[in-house]
């Protein structure tokens, strides 16, 4: 009896898990669009933010996602910390659509959902689809796991010493409450899943194991539980992230302490809504919305005050070694769309800077004067440029490796493409800059008609460069199929470059160190042209 009952509970709620993680990939993915939009919409204006938390949420069917994902983004310095704040009151709101999903009561449908999600899975061939069908298989895995661990407990009214076992934590007094709300907080750290907390809370009442009173200070407590995962995720963050780990703890800890100072209030405030007699899954949802909607409601006018305090009690980071040069995060791999649009950005701003190195090298032909300064600069932008590769790689890598869609997949790895010609490119730069350095340093002066033809070569592969960054931009195939023209011009003056060189070193003595200098600078503007034009292989699939 009871390894059946014990089984049936662990079985049901490891499907209810499997379940709400896979319908939780799903509308992520599905949602994919929507969220590269939503940085953009994140102003200063809290109500907005609020709202796009509270959107975020319904989508991807997870507080503990948008949470994750929202000090990924403060960590890196897309939020700041009020628009957190916000993000933060809105994914409250919006994880109260799982309690209403849950309530529905579909249990005895919850395996024909699974078999038409499975049995489409199989045969349909497109992402799209099958990422539906996933989602959907999702959504009857969580009916069937709540309907596995309410048949399990079924048994369970009839056993005296377990209906002892929860009559200890009824919240028939403020003590009571007190503790049925800490077990929602125990239970839900542990879990680390609110949802599967709130279907084992509907589960116990439907079973008449605990009463409504339980069952509200129970999910009241969950509120709390559930900010066990942002604290984990803030482990190793900046201040700024700790500082919003900390609110979303701090917003449901006084949010539960106000609840149970006026319980029973509440509780008429809540049967006055909807009655636990005729629907208890529904008042239990009822609860659960209604608790965060009030809780959010109150913090708003205090979104202000609370950074302010927080960035009072968290100190500032020491700014030595801490700097990154990239707005990636590692915590941002809960969105892999978010981080497939947000490197787009970071390598079109490592763009910008090759831009700046071209021009700075540009100078060095035409000042010869500024070599030092301009050399300076070059080294410094080369080494920026490899923190940019190595963080970028970092978190691109990680969302390459998870389960991610093809179209995903395919922007993810031309992404890391980009970013590492791009790279290269730099390298090359500062090869050419620190050549013309190493001869000046030896008294070998280029002559007139070698100055100017680096200079014309110069200009042609910065052209080049321009149009590929921009073809990158806008992601314009034709714009790089045309960009082969100059690489093959490109190509053909370096080759009369070449030959007009060799043939100058047949019939004339120069020295050795001025022959290999201006080939070295020759063949290193070849190489930048070969990797943009990698870039045109990669981006117009020829």
């Amino acid at each position: 009896m009871y390894l059946d009952i014990l089984f049936k509970v662990i079985g049901g709620l490891g499907l209810f898990l499997f379940g709400m993680d896979n319908m939780s990939k799903g509308m992520q993915k599905m949602a994919g669009q929507r969220l590269k939009k939503i940085l953009a919409a994140l102003t200063t204006n809290r109500f907005i933010a609020i709202v796009m938390g509270i959107f975020v949420t319904a989508l991807v069917q997870s507080s503990s996602v948008s949470t994750v994902m929202t000090i990924g983004f403060v960590n890196a310095s897309l939020l700041t910390l009020k628009q957190a704040l916000g993000v933060i009151l809105g994914a409250n709101i919006g994880t109260t659509v799982t309690g209403w999903i849950l309530a529905l009561n579909m249990g005895k449908y919850g395996l024909p959902i699974v078999g038409i999600g499975a049995i489409a899975h199989m045969f349909v061939k497109s992402d799209k689809a099958k990422t539906r069908a996933l989602t959907f298989m999702g959504l009857g895995l969580i009916f069937f796991g709540l309907e596995l661990m309410s048949t399990g407990l079924k048994p369970v009214r009839s056993m005296p010493e377990f209906v002892q076992l929860f009559h200890a934590f009824t919240a028939h007094s403020y003590v009571g409450v007190l503790k049925a709300a800490c077990v929602g907080a125990l239970l839900t750290a542990v879990v680390q899943s609110s949802s599967a907390t709130l279907g084992i809370t509907i589960t116990l009442a439907l079973q008449g194991l605990i009463d409504y009173p339980t069952a509200v200070a129970l999910v009241l407590g969950e509120n709390v539980g559930t900010t066990i995962t942002a604290l984990l995720a803030s482990l190793g963050a900046n201040a700024n992230a700790k500082r919003a780990a900390y609110a979303h703890t701090i917003i449901n800890i006084v949010g539960v302490l106000w609840a149970t100072s006026i319980f029973k209030y509440y509780l008429h405030f809540l049967e006055n809504i909807v009655d636990p007699v005729h629907s208890m899954p529904a008042a239990i949802a009822t609860a659960h919305t209604m608790f965060n909607i009030i809780n959010v409601v109150l913090f708003i006018p205090l979104i202000g005050y609370l950074a302010d305090f927080l960035c009072k009690v968290v100190k500032d980071d020491d700014p030595i070694g801490k700097e990154r040069v990239t707005h990636l995060d590692v915590r941002m791999t809960e969105t892999p769309s978010v981080v497939v649009e947000q490197s787009k950005v970071e390598i079109l701003t490592m763009g910008t800077n090759l831009k700046e190195m071209f021009f700075k090298l540009d100078n060095a032909y035409q000042n010869p004067d500024n070599l030092d300064e301009n050399l300076e600069r070059i080294e410094s932008l080369e080494d920026t440029l490899d923190l940019f590769q190595k963080e970028i790689s970092d978190v691109n890598f990680r969302i390459l490796n998870g389960n991610l869609d093809e179209t995903n997949a395919e922007e993810t790895r031309e992404n890391l493409q980009a970013c590492d010609e791009y790279e290269t490119i730099s390298d090359y730069i500062l090869r050419v800059t620190k050549t013309m350095k190493k001869l000046r340093d030896n008294d070998i002066e280029l002559n007139e008609y070698k100055i100017t033809t680096l200079s014309k070569l110069h200009s042609h592969v910065e052209s080049l460069f321009d149009d590929i960054n921009k073809a990158y931009e806008l992601r314009d195939r034709d714009l790089f199929v045309s960009s082969i023209k100059k690489c093959n011009f490109i190509k053909e003056e370096y080759k009369k470059a070449r030959r007009e060189h060799l043939e100058h070193v047949a019939n004339n003595i120069m020295p050795a160190m001025l022959s290999t200098g201006y080939m070295d600078i020759l063949n290193n503007y070849r190489r930048i042209k070969d990797h943009l034009y990698n870039m045109i292989e990669i981006f117009a699939k020829i």
